[in-house]
């Protein structure tokens, strides 16, 4: 793509002088530790940096703009080299790779008026402040700008529009860089359409949303911490996100940070390499609300482990309210510390699981209404029948069944239905799968998929496991390493080990013998 328009930056798009004038800005400044001179040290980059931006989009589409450039940042320029910040090492990845670095290398040529070296490296903390600066209309995730003409930005977050807009430009707290709503650091943008009105409630998660509205009229009270969780697609970050808007609403000023488990992690890691581990907890200890998505990923990570626990400490002896969400229940995070285990059990957990059927047959409805156009009750009730795992299958049937028959003039038919879902309707029979035989199991001896993959070894799951493992070696086309991996990380002697066990077993018993074959026949059918 690239490779035809390189010969143009080559030519009449170098403006010398142009190209002259930032290099200067960037690198002429002298150090200073006003705060005159830093914010000037601050503009400069920026002011280059939106020029970069400005002949990358000669170079590459909107969406690849938007997807790799949206929080990247300009450290510093010159002639030993570029240096590019980026929040994490996917997307250093990425634009180290072709077309990205040639692009890169194209525009820094056109911009400086030099061939200058591009260097990307990943900086969590500096990568962040591209949420506050908005170089050359590329609006950054999470920002919105704060008047016509101005180029300063404010925190996305949802400043809902019932809130006096004066009273937020005015709050300010100088316990960290924000304004009224979600924090800078948040990496996180609140999606309109997550509201608690929006959200169908049914048998599977009428408690979790009992206790999630509950948090929003009482946060630091009701319950902390709030801890939910349950299966991807299900509604968890519905639930999270209407929470802080609920928040947002009922008290402006609330100060909500808003972020993944990763984040946190990739912090922490960037405070102990740079020293600033004060800094590092001023951020994370000076908020109302603190949510973490996916916190099982503290799992296997004993140093992080041990400051989220003082973080915690910290915020619920001041009150502050914790809400947390991940794929299982505390006690089955492996590795997580005794002491995170109690501590997360000390407010709510609750569990979102997966839609029954006049469940999924309500959020049909209201997502084809959303679309435009009401799903007939013939065609919702067929969908609801075979699309069963969650929601976010539910509405990606809805949007594809509804634009084909947008797109053909069509009426939407249970025939069109059968037609434009038939990889979902006609599920091949051919080699089972690992969701499959999970799937058989847990109906079989009525339990979750958590608690195989979980670290529990009393018989009522180890033995099931084991069959699980068997099963998965005997019908699918795994390793013994690729097995494991699904068991919660498992080792392969651990999965050779169940094989052998489970063979012996069938040898000896023939009742328990017959119990395989039949299983292995349901899958084989």
């Amino acid at each position: 793509m690239h490779s035809d328009q390189d010969p143009s930056l080559s030519g009449g798009a170098l403006a010398l002088p142009r190209a002259s004038s930032a290099a200067d800005a960037v690198q002429e400044l002298p150090n200073s530790s006003t705060d005159a001179l830093q914010g000037q040290r601050d503009e400069a980059p920026a002011s280059a940096w939106g020029e970069v931006l400005e002949e990358l989009r000669k170079l590459l589409n909107r969406q690849q703009m938007e997807t790799w450039f949206r929080t990247a940042l300009l450290r510093s320029a010159g002639p030993e080299g570029v240096v590019v910040v980026v929040q994490n090492s996917f997307t250093s990845n990425w634009l180290r790779s072709a077309p990205y670095i040639t692009a890169l290398e194209a525009a820094v040529r056109s911009v400086f008026g030099a061939p200058w070296p591009v260097q990307i490296v990943v900086d969590p903390e500096l990568a962040l402040r591209a949420r506050c600066v908005a170089p050359s209309g590329i609006a950054p995730a999470g920002a919105v700008t704060s008047g016509a003409g101005s180029a300063s930005a404010r925190p996305a977050a949802p400043v809902p529009s019932s809130a006096p807009t004066a009273g937020r430009a005015a709050t300010r707290d100088s316990r960290a860089p924000t304004e009224a709503g979600l924090l800078w650091s948040s990496d996180v943008t609140l999606n309109p359409h997550y509201r608690f009105d929006g959200f169908v409630v049914g048998p599977c998660n009428r408690f979790a949303y009992a206790a999630a509205v509950g948090v929003s009229e009482s946060p630091g009270r009701s319950y902390n911490p709030l801890f939910l969780h349950g299966s991807v697609g299900l509604g968890k970050t519905h639930l999270l996100q209407s929470l802080c808007y609920s928040l947002l609403e009922r008290s402006p000023e609330t100060r909500i940070l808003y972020l993944s488990c990763e984040t946190f992690i990739n912090h922490f890691i960037s405070a102990l390499e740079n020293g600033d581990l004060q800094k590092f907890r001023n951020k994370y200890r000076n908020v109302d609300v603190l949510v973490v998505d996916d916190i099982h990923l503290l799992a296997n990570k004993e140093r992080t482990q041990e400051e989220f626990f003082h973080t915690f400490n910290t915020l619920y002896n001041a009150s502050k309210q914790i809400v947390l969400s991940s794929d299982s229940p505390p006690k089955e995070i492996p590795t997580l510390q005794d002491r995170l285990v109690s501590r997360f059990k000390w407010g709510l957990v609750t569990e979102i699981e997966k839609p029954c059927y006049e469940t999924r047959m309500a959020i049909l409805k209201r997502k084809s209404r959303e679309r435009g156009k009401e799903l007939p009750d013939s065609v919702a009730q067929l969908v609801a029948e075979h699309v069963d795992s969650n929601i976010r299958e539910l509405e990606g049937a809805v949007n594809r069944l509804l634009g084909y028959a947008s797109l053909n003039s069509l009426d939407v038919t249970p025939d069109l239905a059968r037609h434009v879902l038939r990889d979902v309707f006609l599920s091949p029979k051919g080699q089972p799968s690992m969701d499959d035989i999970l799937r058989l199991v847990t109906s079989h001896f009525q339990i979750k998929v958590t608690e195989l993959q979980s670290r529990r070894r009393t018989k009522a799951i180890a033995h099931p496991r084991q069959i699980a493992m068997f099963l998965a070696r005997s019908i699918t086309r795994h390793s013994l390493e690729e097995i494991g991996g699904f068991f919660g990380g498992r080792d392969h002697t651990t999965v050779l080990y169940a094989v052998e066990q489970i063979e012996k077993q069938t040898k000896a018993d023939n009742r328990f013998r017959a119990l395989i074959q039949g299983l292995l026949g349901q899958l084989r059918r």
